[in-house]
Order: structure tokens, then sequence, then C-alpha cells
């Protein structure tokens, strides 16, 4: 579906993508709105992420994941009792097929699907956070320094594996009736996406909107490996030699 204003009709909506996409930076830079809420992945495996402290509680998980859909339907109007024009959460591909699959009986719950056309910066910031079991910072820290130990083989199956999940997501998404718009990674930090986004959500843009994250690896993505060599030379023979360079100008 192309792009759609959302109105003033719903005040719902979900964040959707694969790991290092930007959505934590999306979500965080949305909660700087005074007007708007967004949780994190409240359906994830592992804990219920909304804008506190995560839950690791298992009666509550399990509880969760028996009833997806009045977990859902309880998330919601716990925050529509509140004044937020805008209500939202993440949902990572992969997490709760049950929730994806009802989105089309959800028609007024808005989509904003982001995706990452740089795969091999995708998969080394995914790997960068298994290494150090960090996911997002808002300072810098020696971590952020390490290098990422990697093979042309490991990259190549979690790159696969992220394209085809998006190219079926992309495709399914077309057919839904919500509406929707679909961010790549670089568009959301040019100077003109705080009002594109606020527009698709109905809210005034609020000059104060940002993001309190600080990026987590070299801009140059060939730099952030230990090794880079053997992906260099991989990269250029695939015909992605664009992928090695500077991801955001």
């Amino acid at each position: 579906m192309a792009e759609t204003e959302h109105g003033a009709a719903g005040r719902r909506f979900v964040i959707i993508g694969l790991p290092r996409s930007g959505t934590t930076y999306l979500m965080s830079l949305l909660n700087s709105h005074p007007e708007v809420t967004c949780s994190g992945e409240v359906f994830n495996p592992y804990s219920i992420i909304e804008t506190g402290e995560s839950d690791y509680d298992t009666g509550r998980l399990f509880a969760r994941d028996t009833a997806p859909r009045y977990f859902l339907k309880d998330f919601f109007e716990r925050y529509e009792a509140e004044p937020w024009k805008r209500i939202g959460f993440k949902l990572m591909l992969g997490h709760n097929i049950r929730v994806l699959t009802q989105l089309p009986e959800l028609a007024d719950m808005s989509i904003i699907y982001v995706h990452r056309n740089n795969r091999l910066a995708q998969v080394a910031s995914y790997l960068k956070a298994m290494q150090t079991l960090t996911w997002a910072q808002t300072s810098r820290t020696r971590e952020m320094k390490q290098k990422i130990v990697a093979t042309p083989q490991l990259i190549s199956h979690q790159w696969h594996e992220y394209a085809a999940m998006d190219f079926l997501f992309a495709a399914w998404l077309q057919t839904l009736p919500n509406p929707s718009i679909t961010l790549e990674y670089c568009d959301m930090f040019r100077p003109e996406f705080n009002a594109q986004i606020c527009g698709f959500l109905g809210v005034a843009p609020d000059p104060a909107m940002a993001s309190p994250l600080v990026k987590q690896g070299a801009n140059r993505v060939l730099d952030r490996f230990e090794v880079p060599e053997p992906i260099e030379a991989y990269m250029r023979q695939l015909g992605h030699a664009d992928w090695l360079e500077d991801e955001l100008s």
C-alpha cells in the first residue's frame, strides 16, 4: 500500500521490522513527542517490553502467548484511558504470528514498516549486538570500538534470511487495508523526516523531537570488522561494493 495519511480516526499504530533496521531508533524518536507513546517489543519471546522496565514474569508471558489478541486489546485500552493522541508498539518480524495475522482485522491501526537496504550494515549491527549483548546505547562506550568477528558465509546466511523475510512481508503489506508507510533506514536521518512521520500519524511536528540513541558502529561499514579483507572481496564480487562504504551521508 502506498503511503497514506493517518487522519484523526484511529489512535493505534505498530512499528514492524527486522532486528537492526532502525525500529528502536524510531520508537525512541516518537517517544520524544509529547502526544505520542510507543512501547517496545511487547511480544518479545523473553519479556514484555513497554515504556518502563522489561517484565520477565513467566506467568504473564505465558498468558500473553496463550491469548495474544486479548493481550493486545488490553494493552491498547490501558493507554487509551490516558490522553495520548497516538499509541503504538514494536512488533518484530518473527515474534508472534497470531498478532501479525490479526492486522487485516485491525484496519484502523496504522502500520509503519521499516527496512534496511544495506544488508551488510544490518547484519554487522546484529552481530555486534550479539557479541556485546548491547542492543541500544545513549552514550559512547569502549564496546562500541570492538570489532566484529564474522566470515562471508555467516554474513551471507544472515543477510539472505533477512532479505527473504522483508521480501515476503513487503508483498503481504500491499494486500492489507491498514494505513501504512514504508521507511528505509536512511530515511529516518533526513532533515524532513520528523515532519513526514508526524504527518503520517496525524500529529503536529514538535521541534524538540530527537532520539537519545547513538550509533553503535563506524559509519563506514567495512571498518566494523576485525578481518575485513574476505568480506570486502565477497561483496565486490557480488556487486555490493556500495555496502562497504558510509551508510549515512
